[in-house]
């Protein structure tokens, strides 16, 4: 999760370096990596399920991941807010 962060990081700096500049290449380039980032995440989760499965039941299994995407989107929300929108040149 740590190399996944740190892509989204860099995602988010370089964003806000460029966003009041950004063409539309990078634009769609930057919406490509950021999914590609949700991506990974998803898989990161799918491949830790079984394993969590072998120590936790179905109930505590889902619970923790339920908190664990709870707690993602909470952390996304909060970056979300602090980025600027692209704005459309006319």
């Amino acid at each position: 999760m740590i190399k996944i962060n740190d892509k989204k990081f860099a995602l988010i700096q370089d964003y806000a370096d460029h966003w009041g500049t950004m063409s539309d290449e990078q634009a769609s380039r930057f919406l490509r990596d950021w999914l590609d980032v949700d991506i990974a995440v998803t898989q990161l989760r799918q491949r830790y399920v079984p394993e969590v499965t072998q120590v936790l039941n179905g109930r505590k299994t889902a619970t923790f991941f339920q908190l664990d995407r709870r707690i993602s989107m909470m952390i996304d929300l909060q970056l979300a807010s602090k980025l600027p929108i692209v704005q459309a040149q006319e």
